[in-house]
């Protein structure tokens, strides 16, 4: 077996890079959700119920997520034919634009049906923490950018 060529590697990295995040990458682990509920200092009565709402909207989310992928993974497999009509890759592009919107709102509702167990601090020091979480995300990626020279 031979080595890929550095710079070839460094392309195929730097698309991983650059492409976005999986769509079940933005929910929070277990360890992070543990990290969470001491952050917010949630009572248990709001974990049991926090738990509660995430079985119910468990396999929408599922089906979403999965409907969002295959969607997706058709537009790149038909934006990968020279030959595909344009007209048809609208029509991929559009349903998975629509999954992934549909995605988008199923994850809404969960969210809204969560933060109606918080109390109004609480939700404050949610959205303060998911924003820290994300700057660190971005910068995490700066960084990983610049390791392999695209830029910062």
């Amino acid at each position: 077996m031979s080595t890929p060529h550095p710079r070839a590697l460094a392309l195929v990295l730097g698309a991983l890079l650059l492409t976005p995040l999986p769509l079940g990458a933005a929910s929070i682990s277990r360890p992070g959700r543990a990290r969470m509920a001491r952050a917010l200092h949630l009572t248990a009565d709001q974990q049991a119920a926090i738990q509660a709402i995430r079985d119910k909207h468990k396999p929408e989310l599922v089906a979403h997520r999965q409907a969002a992928r295959e969607a997706g993974t058709a537009l790149r497999t038909a934006l990968r034919d020279p030959l595909m009509p344009e007209d048809r890759l609208r029509a991929l592009h559009e349903k998975a634009s629509s999954a992934r919107f549909d995605l988008l709102l199923a994850r809404r509702a969960l969210r809204r049906d969560v933060e109606a167990t918080l109390t109004p601090e609480q939700i404050a020091r949610a959205a303060e923490l998911r924003g820290l979480v994300r700057a660190r995300r971005r910068e995490r990626m700066r960084h990983l950018r610049m390791a392999f020279g695209q830029g910062g």
